[in-house]
């Protein structure tokens, strides 16, 4: 099983518990009845802006990381090929 889907695993059983925690400790159905449904359309949609925003930036730091590790290949490569040169001369 790969690290991705074990995180995403732990990750959803960690919400079906705070569900089941929230559900056994209040009266959800009252406190869901007493507020207006764009409510629950406004944090549902801070929710996935959250998500979104942490899902981009990892990509990012991913794509980031890729791109320094080609940079660095490429300068070893010319140091390298300036020691040959150096040593061929000499």
């Amino acid at each position: 099983m790969s690290e991705q889907l074990k995180q995403r695993l732990a990750i959803a059983f960690l919400v079906v518990l705070v569900v089941v925690f929230i559900a056994t400790q209040t009266d959800v159905l009252s406190i869901l009845a007493q507020e207006p449904w764009w409510v629950y359309a406004v944090m549902l949609g801070v929710v996935i802006s959250g998500y979104f925003s942490l899902k981009y930036l990892l990509e990012d730091k991913r794509q980031e990381q890729a791109w320094i590790e080609q940079e660095g290949h490429v300068y070893m490569e010319r140091l390298e090929e300036a020691r040959q040169k150096k040593e061929s001369k000499s």
